[in-house]
């Protein structure tokens, strides 16, 4: 059995924790089972991008995942005790255009704040956006650290520390100004080797955006190509408020997970 998803009291340093997984990051004297879920079974996910089929269960019985661009939901069987979802990891499940919403200014992104818009004018000037911002906030994020509450994304440009929330909300606030519909997901991405353990899904927060007519995922923690099979998608976070009502709800569903490649 792969370790239970412990308890937590602070959702926001949830996805803090996994600042340990960017090339700089450290994860300190914390237990890496309080964060992590072990892949069960022998498939793993490629560099081909190649698909991947998981079994994901929590002993929630409330527990559910979403189709979205790159992952979709196969199947829901019923279960004894808790829940459990087929999912297929790297293939487009809801991949429509995007709302009105997604473009919107919010209290985290403050886009009117000059570091945002001066920022995103001179990331315009180039042909490709998208991997421009990928490639600016990697680089402008030089402290890879964790244990920073969620903060607004001109506070990120000022203090220049952070973990991959703080790379999201920096990102998803570049974008949007640019005019790009974009969105903060929270989930999990998978790591060969981490804190000693192998074979792991560990909590991670990245972006998904609509360009040129499809969308892209963004992670600015490891800009360029990206292996969507290696992401699992939980919920969104819209990034008005520091823990959504449906972003509590997802999360708190959460129990004795378990991955398995069946």
């Amino acid at each position: 059995m792969g370790p239970a998803l412990k308890p937590f009291q602070n959702i926001a340093a949830l996805f803090a924790l996994t600042a340990a997984l960017l090339p700089a990051g450290r994860a300190g004297a914390l237990d890496p089972s309080h964060y992590t879920v072990t892949l069960e079974g022998r498939c793993r996910p490629g560099a081909d991008g190649a698909t991947l089929t998981l079994r994901v269960y929590s002993s929630d019985p409330n527990f559910t995942l979403p189709d979205t661009p790159f992952q979709k939901v196969i199947k829901e069987p019923r279960e004894k005790t808790g829940a459990a979802v087929f999912v297929r990891a790297g293939s487009p499940g809801s991949a429509g255009p995007p709302g009105k919403a997604l473009t919107e200014n919010t209290r985290f992104l403050d886009l009117e704040d000059p570091s945002i818009s001066e920022t995103a004018r001179r990331l315009s000037r180039g042909k490709e956006h998208v991997e421009a911002v990928e490639r600016f906030v990697h680089g402008h994020i030089s402290e890879k650290t964790f244990g920073i509450p969620l903060i607004p994304a001109p506070a990120v440009y000022r203090g220049r520390a952070g973990d991959c929330t703080e790379h999201t909300v920096l990102a998803v606030a570049l974008l949007r100004r640019m005019g790009i519909p974009a969105r903060a997901v929270v989930g999990m991405i998978y790591s060969e080797e981490f804190e000693g353990m192998r074979d792991v899904y560990v909590f991670h927060m990245w972006a998904e955006a609509f360009h040129r007519g499809q969308w892209v995922l963004v992670d600015a923690t490891r800009p360029g190509a990206k292996q969507p099979s290696r992401y699992i998608a939980f919920t969104y976070h819209n990034l008005k408020s520091e823990a959504p009502l449906a972003y509590l709800g997802a999360l708190s569903a959460l129990k004795n997970l378990r991955v398995t490649c069946p």
